[in-house]
């Protein structure tokens, strides 16, 4: 384990629960404190123990040292003995993991791990490491001893790694071999340095980032209370890399690390004092408890889990519709201790009613909630609640709140929040192309990853960035956020794969037309951390593969000019993937739009007429009718003048005389007088023109030696189309069949004539036409 000097701690106050499931309890209960010190003795030499059935001392386990072989085969035995089937896994010359494997009855293809590493520093020829990190070690050990004697759904891997001190080897080799396998590790607990505490206050720190590292420590924040283990934690996200936990974060894998306060840092960490003569017995045995019970909670799945996508801000014409899975091991009740909604409406200019609860409909553990209809411009904050059956466990989400029967009748301290408005649509880039940026570096358009086809933004289109590298995206125009709005919000879809705690991207905006920039925070930011970083920033580092959607809070530049551009730097040593951007928009919310009544095409014999009519307009400079091309791209086909501003009611016009036969979508945007605008529909019109016989002039032409030949028929029939040369010689019969109404198209190859005027002749029913085309070689 290597020391780091860390930054940014955040204290997670404690929830409220009541008692415990029983079946943890019971397991807790069993964690043996003479055990945990007796094994310890024996691993780091404080006392003799059996290793192939020879009595030997454990002196070291550096990796260059022959009693680590010793360790290795120990830790095997002891699993052996506690009734599993242990194996090594090699990685070189000179070191290997023990695995053990708890199968899951439900689920043996997804996992769990506890972990610790075993070796242990210094280098010479006495390396007691009692607690670094013969304490993890041990706690493993323990928690297969009393688990193996329980059935659990989910898979439990009990692994002891090897070569961490020379740079997290033996847990990246198992990581890496996971990753490439496709394995479904739901979380890894590791454990590393946990048995000493100078002053008796039972603190540690708790290390998350990444995957569901941050929900397995909210759980294991929760199992600290419920199970009455006595630590008092400190959460630290992001947290450090420099213990085998980061391994998994590499690789996606959530994982968690416990380890003593860092503020109370062992005092003969990495020397031959590091003895049992200094382990606290105490802080030993309940880290222990924590990680035993905190295991036992995800592999028996005793939990309860609320998975919910927040409402977004934007306009809602009824009833508002919450949905939210609950997902749990247990048994979630009906009636009044059934899953709660609790919601509270801020009309505009108004404040807060109180909270109101409210049941919901239930399908295969899917919830649905209603929210009544609210007013234009209100704002609705809530909560989701649920408790167990047995009145043990209560849950809310956001996390935080208590109380039973109904449960999460305490809301907890942040709620959900979003606002009944228009959303005006200030910027809109779908990062096909550059057209809207202002590049330092290599930023630009790649077709190999996006949300929207076919192109997303990057910073190294053509593979892994560039090392020491600064390179900056921004957008070339400025944004006017008025003072009057309810809401601002930037949006973009995201992924990135950056070095961890060194590389790193952030989001940033300008105030003064880019003299500087100020990162701000989004909900998949972390604080930085490491020197190259800039303390205190939020950024994105490290990987996030799959596409997430970023929103940032703009309310704090309201009334303000803003500018904003992505932000990147590497520095000389590793060079990933990095980042991809998509979808980059700028919304606005207002409570004062044009009031759109309607909104209406219909297919006629002259094209598609559109109609719409609003209810009101404020400051309408008029609108900008939009026609999708080719499934793709929006084209703008007309500009209509609005009314100004009116409290009566106004109607529009216009008629498409061009569309494309088949389905065709439209659009409008509504433009006022500052320049914001707000995009109402799309509606789509199937359009079946009128249609007779025509054949059409043969392109390209001149041609050689291939051209395209178009016909329509307005009805079944045979079709002769037939090729003659100047001298009204038949030189090519085309098509001589029966064909469906429609428009048809055919390629003509004249390779083998020679230049000269040719003519084309179209038969079906009573119609003939001849039109002439032009070979020139």
């Amino acid at each position: 384990m290597k020391k780091i000097i860390l930054l940014f701690v955040i204290i997670i106050s404690q929830y409220i629960y009541s008692q415990g499931s029983p079946f943890i309890q019971n397991i807790v209960n069993q964690v043996n404190k003479d055990s945990l010190i007796y094994n310890l003795r024996q691993l780091s030499g404080d006392i003799p123990c059996s290793v192939n059935g020879q009595q030997v001392t454990i002196v070291s386990r550096h990796k260059n040292n022959a009693a680590n072989e010793l360790a290795a085969q120990y830790i095997y035995e002891r699993l052996a003995y506690y009734g599993f089937t242990p194996s090594f896994q090699s990685f070189s010359t000179t070191g290997r993991n023990v695995l053990a494997v708890q199968p899951g009855t439900q689920f043996p293809n997804q996992k769990y791990i506890v972990c610790a590493h075993f070796d242990n520093m210094p280098s010479g020829s006495l390396a007691p490491g009692a607690d670094d990190n013969g304490s993890g070690t041990i706690a493993v050990l323990e928690a297969a001893r009393i688990l193996k004697n329980y059935s659990f759904p989910f898979t439990i891997v009990y692994a002891l790694w090897d070569e961490e001190e020379q740079g997290l080897v033996g847990s990246n080799y198992y990581a890496t071999q996971a990753a490439a396998a496709g394995d479904s590790i739901l979380g890894v607990f590791n454990m590393d340095m946990i048995a000493w505490d100078s002053n008796n206050d039972y603190k540690t720190d708790l290390h998350a980032r990444g995957a569901n590292s941050l929900q397995l420590a909210q759980k294991m924040f929760e199992i600290n209370t419920m199970y009455n283990t006595g630590l008092t934690m400190a959460l630290l996200n992001p947290g450090s890399t420099y213990s085998d936990h980061a391994s998994f974060w590499s690789k996606g894998y959530g994982a968690i690390l416990l380890i003593e306060e860092d503020n109370d840092f062992h005092q003969y960490y990495h020397t031959t004092n590091d003895k049992m003569q200094y382990i606290n017995q105490e802080m030993f045995y309940r880290c222990a408890k924590l990680t035993i019970a905190s295991l036992s909670t995800f592999a028996a799945n005793l939990r309860i889990d609320i998975l919910h996508t927040p409402l977004a801000s934007g306009f809602y014409s009824g009833n508002i519709t919450v949905n939210a899975r609950v997902s749990s091991g247990l048994t979630i009740p009906s009636g009044m201790p059934a899953p709660k909604l609790y919601y509270r409406v801020k009309p505009f200019g108004g404040i807060y009613s109180g909270f109101t609860m409210t049941d919901g409909t239930v399908n295969q553990g899917s919830y649905n909630f209603t929210i009544p209809a609210q007013d234009l411009g209100s704002t609705v904050e809530y909560y989701l609640a649920a408790q167990d059956d047995a009145g043990s466990l209560i849950v809310t989400s956001p996390a935080g709140g208590s109380g039973f029967n109904p449960p999460g009748s305490t809301p907890p301290p942040s709620l959900y929040k979003f606002v009944i408005s228009e959303s005006v649509v200030a910027v809109q880039d779908s990062a096909h192309s550059m057209s809207n940026w202002t590049v330092t570096g290599t930023w630009g358009t790649t077709t190999s990853s996006f949300v929207s086809a076919p192109a997303s933004i990057t910073e190294s289109p053509s593979g892994n960035y560039t090392a020491n590298a600064t390179m900056d995206l921004k957008y070339t125009g400025t944004i006017t956020l008025p003072q009057s709005v309810l809401g601002a919000t930037l949006e973009y879809d995201l992924k990135w794969d950056i070095e961890d705690n060194w590389d790193y991207a952030q989001i940033q905006i300008s105030t003064n037309n880019g003299s500087t920039w100020t990162a701000v925070q989004g909900s998949y930011t972390n604080l930085a951390s490491g020197t190259f970083q800039p303390p205190g920033e939020h950024l994105y580092d490290g990987t996030n593969t799959s596409w997430v959607h970023e929103v940032i809070d703009l309310v704090p530049y309201l009334g303000q000019t803003i500018k904003f551009r992505f932000y990147f730097r590497s520095d000389g040593s590793l060079q990933k993937d990095g980042i991809y951007l998509d979808n980059i928009t700028v919304k606005q919310l207002t409570s004062t739009p044009v009031e759109l009544a309607g909104f209406t095409a219909k297919s006629t014999d002259d094209g598609v007429l559109l109609s719409w009519q609003t209810g009101s307009e404020l400051n309408n400079r008029g609108f900008a009718v939009e026609r999708k091309l080719n499934n793709e791209t929006w084209i703008q086909l007309s500009l209509i003048n609005g009314k100004g501003t009116t409290t009566e009611p106004s109607s529009y016009a216009w008629l498409d005389n061009a569309p494309v036969a088949g389905m065709n979508e439209y659009r409008l945007k509504q433009y006022d007088y500052d320049g914001t605008m707000t995009v109402y529909g799309p509606i789509s019109v199937n359009y079946e023109p009128y249609m007779s016989y025509n054949l059409e002039q043969n392109y390209p032409n001149p041609f050689n030696p291939s051209t395209k030949i178009v016909f329509s028929i307005p009805e079944q029939g045979k079709v002769v189309l037939k090729v003659y040369d100047a001298s009204g010689s038949m030189v090519q019969e085309l098509i001589n069949s029966v064909m469906e109404k429609g428009r048809h198209e055919v390629d003509f190859n004249a390779s083998g004539l020679a230049t000269g005027v040719y003519y084309y002749r179209l038969s079906s029913g009573d119609y003939t036409k001849v039109r002439s085309m032009i070979l020139m070689k």
